[in-house]
């Protein structure tokens, strides 16, 4: 009977320590979402930006922040 109820307490704790963490960051923060490049560009931007009208590559927040990438004023992408 005790190793039960252990075993539930674990369960429940670690389901509050999973939502208190995910409550904490938004999705649209994580290092790996998924932004966009232009090849002459400097900027990353999120889908749908107009300065995508030209083409985009599909990159990570964390690679383009490694290449020297900024955010764009316009769309506001992700900056995590």
């Amino acid at each position: 009977m005790k190793s039960t109820g252990r075993k539930v307490f674990s369960a429940v704790f670690a389901a509050a320590v999973i939502l208190l963490f995910a409550a904490e960051v938004p999705t649209q923060a994580l290092p790996f979402t998924t932004v966009y490049i232009t090849r002459p560009g400097r900027f990353y931007h999120r889908r749908g930006c107009i300065a995508l009208r030209h083409g985009a590559i599909a990159i990570s927040v964390s690679n383009a922040k490694e290449q020297g990438f900024q955010p764009c004023r316009r769309c506001a992408p992700p900056t995590w």
